[in-house]
């Protein structure tokens, strides 16, 4: 599978969401609460179809799609969110992303992220590179956290969840969706960003993929590998993202932080 026709699929999954984006959605909420649009679904089918034909035996998980685990025993796998910051969507906050990102054997190797709203997006093969479009700026890059500039999670804004960290770096500010916030930092329009609460595969493969395309890394703060195509698939632990100098020392700080929130001795070697 090459990184163009991977390219090629997703934008025009992009210009299916933008279609909603410009006209009225219809709204519901799923079983745990959580907002689907007819965006959601359409751009779900519409990648299904496309990208298993485009792979031949290749498994399939998205948050869309009713699980179905026969997808472990595939080599191949696809892991999609057809629409990572529905909320964002629905409220008409331009911060929500298309997030593709194809497994081997647990392992994130080709990633796409496009935002439809902006036109801002990304491809990846890992141990090949990467391309980016939409005006996605490379900014300075941050020598140490006191220059760095941060996304971090709306949500985790919203609550204070990440408030006693965010001070950590020179500068920080909220952004809606998890895939839209790794192609900024893959795409060096931002140094790095970081969320203190779980995941779900979907919503960071195609992101995975494009950080390590581009030389930079994603670690759990558990310091438990990043895996894919797993039977439980949320991923239980925050995370931090950027150039890997960064993230070792933002990740001292963080686990100090945490420490003297939790009133013992700091673990930060």
């Amino acid at each position: 599978m090459e990184a163009s026709q991977l390219k090629r699929v997703v934008v025009e999954a992009s210009a299916i969401a933008d279609r909603y984006w410009k006209s009225r959605v219809t709204v519901n909420r799923k079983a745990d609460g959580s907002l689907i649009t007819d965006a959601d679904t359409e751009v779900n089918e519409f990648l299904r179809g496309v990208l298993t034909r485009l792979l031949p035996g290749s498994g399939w998980l998205s948050e869309e799609t009713r699980d179905d685990l026969s997808r472990l025993a595939s080599d191949w796998v696809w892991v999609v969110d057809p629409l990572d910051g529905t909320k964002e969507f629905v409220q008409g906050v331009p911060e929500f992303a298309i997030s593709v990102g194809l497994v081997h054997q647990g392992s994130a190797v080709l990633g796409c992220v496009v935002n439809p709203a902006s036109g801002q997006g990304g491809v990846g093969h890992v141990g090949i590179g990467a391309e980016f479009w939409g005006g996605l700026q490379q900014g300075h890059s941050a020598t140490s956290l006191s220059e760095a500039r941060a996304s971090v999670s709306r949500s985790e804004t919203e609550d204070g969840s990440v408030t006693p960290y965010v001070s950590l770096v020179g500068t920080s500010f909220p952004v809606g969706s998890v895939a839209y916030k790794l192609l900024r930092v893959a795409a060096g329009h931002d140094d790095l960003t970081f969320s203190v609460q779980h995941k779900s595969e979907w919503d960071i493969c195609g992101g995975v993929a494009l950080l390590e395309a581009t030389g930079n890394v994603y670690r759990r703060l558990d310091g438990e590998p990043v895996q894919f195509n797993q039977s439980d698939t949320r991923v239980r632990s925050g995370a931090l993202a950027g150039a890997r100098s960064l993230v070792d020392e933002l990740q001292i700080e963080m686990e100090r932080t945490a420490s003297s929130l939790r009133g013992s001795p700091t673990s930060a070697k």
